[in-house]
């Protein structure tokens, strides 16, 4: 594999993972609120988790892109 797509490889891994990071803060924030026992703030949370759950699994299983023949 070229250089540049190892490059490329190594960053989408990596903004995936900064991805999901951000999703575990913003379910983190949404538990800390007066509200978060509602219904609606429950189903954020769970959705942000699901969401940050996904992200790590595509970036730990992120198909490589194929080199130009």
């Amino acid at each position: 594999m070229s250089r540049d797509l190892t490059l490329y490889a190594a960053g989408r891994r990596d903004g995936l993972g900064q991805a999901a990071d951000a999703a575990l803060i913003a379910a983190l924030a949404i538990e800390l609120r007066d509200d978060a026992s509602a219904i609606r703030q429950q189903a954020a949370i769970e959705a942000l988790r699901g969401l940050a759950e996904g992200l790590k699994a595509e970036a730990l299983t992120a198909v490589q892109p194929k080199e130009a023949a």
